[in-house]
């Protein structure tokens, strides 16, 4: 990736690595009196739920373009690709143009394009793994960003929340529907289409419901077509591995990873959220 970089959010649960291309801007997110740094450092996340857990009440903030400036910087390709969560849902996508306009001004040369993913969650990590992987294999960075974009186009995501408490606090859910719900102990299983909206899959009363759940739409709606899987939890890791292994054994899977929710989203679904996103296996058949 010498000639190409990618740039992500702390959002992506990615690691930057400069030698790989992949530079991270961190999020910063506010808990009760404390602040977690979400760099990508997936190590660091049962702390941050930890204090969900424990009460804390959080707080999150888009970068500032100073901070995707010198995310920018930190990289010489010639091409860099910023991917983001939709714009509807958060202003880092403009905030990213902004500071991708400050860069071309400075050096005289255009070299970020902003891509709004369209998509959330373990969504945003898995285009982002896709991203990492096509630049060692597509030649041309054009392609590569081509590839990308169909990606984005093609990625699916569907979860279960263990409780509505933290979307409402968000102003999505109203506080007297979520009360409702949690007093009935209802999980709503969704998914998220392009754009990110969202929509209901099903309710369920268990973690073993939703994960059945999980399981039917999978086989419903991704049919035989080989699949990258990315199943995701926020601080529920046998739930997860329990997904993981049902859709393993009920799609055709050429890869699947586990992968704990970045802060940055677990902050607005909350602990014991699980759900997995899929994306066709890039570049036709699956290796043998």
């Amino acid at each position: 990736m010498r000639d190409r970089a990618l740039v992500v959010d702390g959002g992506a649960a990615l690691r930057e690595d400069l030698e790989r291309g992949v530079v991270v801007v961190p999020q910063r997110i506010t808990v009760g009196r404390s602040e977690f740094i979400d760099d990508g450092n997936t190590e660091a996340y049962p702390g941050f739920y930890s204090l969900l857990r424990g009460g804390g009440v959080t707080a999150t903030s888009t970068p500032s373009p100073g901070a995707y400036l010198e995310a920018f910087r930190r990289s010489d390709a010639e091409t860099i690709l910023c991917l983001t969560i939709p714009e509807r849902w958060s202003a880092m996508h403009s905030t990213a143009h902004l500071a991708a306009a400050m860069l071309e001004t400075e050096e005289g040369r255009r070299r970020v394009t902003v891509i709004d993913t369209g998509t959330a969650v373990a969504g945003f990590s898995l285009v982002a793994r896709c991203a990492t992987c096509l630049a060692e294999t597509t030649p041309e960075p054009g392609a590569w960003e081509a590839a990308i974009r169909a990606a984005c186009e093609q990625v699916r995501v569907y979860g279960a929340l263990a409780t509505l408490t933290y979307v409402a606090r968000t102003g999505r859910v109203p506080a007297l529907l979520a009360g409702i719900s949690n007093t009935l102990r209802v999980r709503p299983v969704f998914r998220l289409v392009e754009g990110g909206s969202t929509g209901r899959v099903g309710l369920t009363r268990t973690a073993g419901g939703a994960i059945r759940q999980l399981e039917r739409v999978a086989i419903e709606e991704l049919g035989t077509a080989p699949q990258w899987l990315m199943v995701f939890h926020a601080d529920a890791p046998d739930e997860a591995a329990e997904l993981a292994e049902r859709l393993s054994g009920a799609l055709r899977v050429v890869r699947c990873e586990n992968l704990p929710l970045s802060p940055m989203f677990g902050a607005h679904t909350g602990p014991g959220t699980i759900g997995f996103a899929a994306l066709p296996w890039p570049g036709g058949s699956p290796p043998d």
